[in-house]
């Protein structure tokens, strides 16, 4: 059950909150993503994705770009009562990594493609992570640290990351 494998403590923000404050506390908590919630049901989620392709890239200034304006939208949820093979496959689906966990229309967790190869390493395909060994490229996709396409990948601290980011992570 998601229940099991989800985390109970999800970092959340308004929409007004600034993308230099979201990035500043999912920095401080060590996540990659932070839930967007009005009046506490969630509308949107921020993931570093987001803040590369949508405020770094682009050359906005995160102190004045709310999340309410780059956060992805509508949500995906799941129900904490879910078979972990259903999360996997809706995440596959969907092309994410991540998925809130919502109760009687409340956010009572997250869960991540981490979370379920973790204890359920037989998904690890679903969510959409290759088996590849560690030192073995990958053709033709995009990097999960900068977002470039390119032809060759490298695993990097359970990244697929291009080769200059490789580098620069001593991979």
């Amino acid at each position: 059950m998601v229940r099991e494998a989800m985390a109970g403590k999800v970092l959340t923000a308004s929409p007004t909150t600034t993308v230099a404050k979201a990035a500043k506390m999912m920095a401080e908590r060590d996540v990659g993503s932070i839930i967007i919630v009005k009046d506490k049901k969630p509308v949107g989620i921020l993931t570093e994705r987001d803040l590369l392709m949508k405020v770094v890239s682009l050359d906005l200034k995160p102190s004045t770009v709310k999340v309410g304006k780059i956060m992805s939208t509508p949500i995906t949820t799941i129900l904490p009562d879910a078979d972990i093979t259903e999360a996997a496959r809706i995440m596959a689906r969907n092309k994410i990594r991540r998925l809130p966990v919502i109760e009687r229309g409340k956010l009572v967790g997250i869960i991540t493609a981490s979370d379920i190869t973790a204890i359920s390493p037989e998904l690890t395909e679903v969510v959409g992570r290759p088996e590849v060994p560690a030192s073995e490229a990958i053709e033709e996709s995009v990097c999960e640290v900068c977002g470039e396409v390119t032809t060759s990948l490298y695993e990097v601290n359970g990244m697929w990351v291009c080769e200059n980011c490789r580098d620069t992570m001593g991979g």
